[in-house]
């Protein structure tokens, strides 16, 4: 057991006990931003060190939940406690791992963590070597009439594609601008294992990937985990930067561009690139428990799953000589505001409301795996479920005029929630950009999957008090130098009315999901097209 630092474990327990004054009676709970704002700043401290998965700060962070949820008086939701452990395998990186190309007498050595990133989860030699076959997008789908491979045998061969998906200025295809799930880079590198390939290199371009290289080059700084039970785990996998791409493709006698125009094509066939590549990346792994930690408001029959990841990065990669990766937005926003509303909720009386299930879970900057883990070992039966509402990145910046939702199946979102906007002369909006796929990047999507309505719910970016395009800006700039930074840490202009705002229209959203009917939304094909 990982031993917490006495006096942070000390400062942990008085934060977690101190609970706001009972709401009079008959009154819905207040969401007070002032326990907000003290939950925030303790989870981002440099104290629990980035909140790594399987490390002590993480152990901290679970510790901190466990705290708050006892002194709310939630109920265990684990299966021996309020903690769930997450079994999971860490696959460490190699920092001598090596991309080589050689043609016609030329040789190129790419360097790791600049051009390339990849990671070995299941290749024992250590090496890869072979002329690699070009797939496009590595997209296979019946349903939009696409298919990369065209029958093509993949076994054991190292493949390179796009990421994103094609025909994105086309909004009869896919979903135009708006990636989908085909377009997930780990729905990618599922579906090459499956296939029986041995390595995936995907060319990493800003716009395609939805973030910058320093965000991809992750992969070759710091373990990559997956589920011990994972089937679909492909031996090598992981990314090549888009010059190092034109250059190996160039050796081919190819043009990169040429190619991407070729991919846009429903007739494009995979293409062989003669070139000789080598992979090498060391075969290193160690066992690693994660910890969900889960707490039940006991009510009616009707169950809502309220969650929010609470790891982050840890220390990494140093930046302007900061190593830890505090993830201020990235999640504590998101926790504080679960942690405050189940101390509200606990304050209602248990005829009054459904059936609560909070979840801080683990291990989300992996793929997800703390909550596709709870969706297999619920702590309430998936058919009582009525919907899940995640927080994820959730707003420091004030109250906003809108709701940002991300989910499906988007006529129940639009159906619990227009009564609740309209009393607050609200209104709800969408993804503000589509094309990076926030519904396949959260934790919504483990529920979806799992058949479960789900939805990330938001402050959104139309702001009071600031002027037209502000919140569309403040969250850009933080998209673009702050998030899986050292940055993002608690800053000044954090207004924590919004996330208070955030937290009583998510009340009134749950009282709205519990009154509907069971299972109305289980046959929606929007929801039913994401299943596994």
């Amino acid at each position: 057991m990982t031993r917490l630092p006495a006096v942070a474990l000390r400062l942990a327990l008085l934060a977690a006990l101190s609970i706001p004054a009972a709401a009079p009676a008959g009154a819905p709970p207040g969401v007070d931003p002032a326990a907000i704002e003290a939950h925030v700043r303790f989870l981002a401290d440099d104290l629990l060190e980035g909140r790594g998965i399987g490390t002590r700060g993480g152990a901290l962070a679970a510790a901190y939940h466990e705290a708050v949820f006892r002194a709310a008086g939630l109920r265990p939701g684990g299966p021996d406690g309020y903690v769930q452990p997450v079994p999971m395998t860490a696959f460490l990186p190699d920092q001598e791992a090596r991309v080589a190309f050689e043609h016609g007498g030329t040789r190129t050595i790419l360097q790791t963590g600049e051009d390339f990133a990849v990671v070995n989860c299941g290749l024992p030699e250590g090496a890869l070597r072979g002329r690699p076959l070009f797939v496009g997008y590595g997209i296979e789908s019946a349903a939009e009439g696409w298919d990369d491979f065209k029958g093509a045998d993949v076994r054991g061969r190292l493949l390179v594609a796009f990421v994103n998906e094609p025909g994105r200025d086309e909004p009869r295809r896919f979903g135009g601008r708006a990636l989908t799930l085909h377009g997930r880079w780990r729905t990618m590198l599922e579906l090459a294992a499956r296939k029986g390939a041995a390595s995936m290199l995907l060319v990493h371009t800003d716009a395609d990937a939805g973030y910058a290289w320093a965000v991809a080059r992750s992969t070759a700084t710091r373990p990559t985990l997956g589920l011990a039970d994972d089937p679909a785990r492909l031996p090598v996998g992981g990314w090549i930067r888009e010059p190092a791409a034109r250059e190996l493709v160039k050796l081919a006698g190819l043009d990169l561009d040429e190619l991407r125009r070729r991919a846009e094509r429903p007739s494009f066939r995979p293409i062989e690139l003669p070139v000789a590549v080598e992979v090498r990346s060391r075969l290193a792994s160690q066992p690693v428990s994660g910890q969900n930690v889960v707490g039940v408001l006991p009510g009616a029959e009707a169950a809502v799953v309220l969650t929010a990841h609470y790891d982050h990065l840890g220390i990494g990669r140093a930046e302007a000589g900061d190593s830890v990766y505090n993830g201020a937005v990235d999640n504590c926003t998101a926790s504080a505001v679960l942690l405050a509303l189940a101390q509200a909720c606990a304050r209602t009386e248990e005829a009054s409301r459904p059936t609560l299930v909070f979840v801080a879970a683990d291990a989300e900057e992996e793929g997800l795996l703390g909550s596709i883990w709870q969706t297999r070992h619920p702590a309430v039966p998936l058919e009582r479920v009525r919907g899940v509402v995640n927080f994820e990145m959730a707003n420091p910046w004030g109250r906003t005029r809108d709701l940002m939702v991300i989910g499906a199946p988007r006529a129940a979102w639009a159906h619990w929630l227009g009564p609740v906007l309209a009393a607050r002369a609200m209104r709800a909006t969408g993804d503000a950009v589509p094309e990076q796929g926030y519904l396949f990047r959260s934790d919504q999507l483990a529920w979806l999957e799992a058949g479960v309505p789900a939805a990330w719910v938001d402050g959104g970016v139309d702001y009071e008090g600031r002027p037209e395009g502000w919140g569309a800006a403040r969250r850009a700039e933080y998209r673009a130098h702050r998030y899986h930074a050292p940055g993002d840490e608690v800053d000044g202009d954090f207004d924590y009315a919004g996330l208070a705002q955030l937290g009583e229209v998510v009340t009134e959203l749950v009282r709205r999901m519990a009154a509907d009917g069971p299972g109305a939304w289980r046959d929606d094909p929007e929801l039913t097209g994401m299943k596994r």
